[in-house]
């Protein structure tokens, strides 16, 4: 227990924040590299594909890329989100993510 103490004791007198955030939202490439994963799961066209600025932008989504999917006609988005290993879709009717 002394142990943990001196360890806590030293990274405070250090200055080191360990609740430092590390991830930073994703960049103009991030987005353009899930569209591409997008339109390879799907065949939609990027065209009709927009980042979804609210919640690329939102700290408790660290590590995800979201894009929304304008669908023909005006009839809604669909919205999804890429990390390193996956691509989802929202389910709207499940209210989950789903992988493709």
């Amino acid at each position: 227990m002394k142990k943990y103490t001196f360890v806590t004791a030293l990274l405070l007198l250090a200055g080191c924040d360990i609740t430092t955030e590390t991830l930073q939202p994703p960049t103009v490439q991030d987005i353009e590299m899930c569209q591409q994963r997008i339109v390879v799961k799907t065949n939609y066209k990027v065209t009709a594909m927009s980042d979804n600025s609210l919640d690329n932008k939102s700290k408790d989504n660290r590590g995800w890329v979201y894009v929304n999917y304008q669908k023909d006609n005006n009839r809604g988005y669909l919205k999804f989100r890429c990390n390193a290993a996956y691509v989802e879709v929202w389910a709207a009717g499940a209210a989950m993510w789903t992988s493709l």
